[in-house]
């Protein structure tokens, strides 16, 4: 009896280690979906802010061939005055045409 007695305490040891791990995987569980949620939020905002970052280059780089580097600026200011004179042009065609 005494040998039976012993089996079912250790028995009764290793069910309440079974049971603090089972607790323990769960309370890790749950942190995990949770660092996962706020993972998948922080990686929705970077998306966004990627996104809105590309669109802001995308600006830039038109300004930028708009403008010219800083060594091209007369190049730039020569082709913006040769816009001007050709706009000037067409708004001179047509108030003669206007005036016929």
């Amino acid at each position: 009896m005494n040998n039976y007695i012993k089996t079912i305490l250790v028995m009764e040891e290793k069910v309440i280690l079974l049971l603090n791990r089972l607790k323990e995987n769960h309370l890790n569980l749950d942190r995990l979906i949770k660092n996962t949620e706020e993972l998948k939020s922080n990686n929705e905002l970077l998306k966004n802010k990627l996104i809105t970052l590309e669109e802001q280059n995308k600006s830039l780089m038109i300004t930028n061939n708009l403008l010219g580097s800083k060594e091209n600026k007369t190049i730039a200011k020569r082709k913006i005055n040769k816009l001007i004179k050709e706009v000037e042009g067409c708004i001179f065609q047509l108030s003669e045409i206007k005036n016929e």
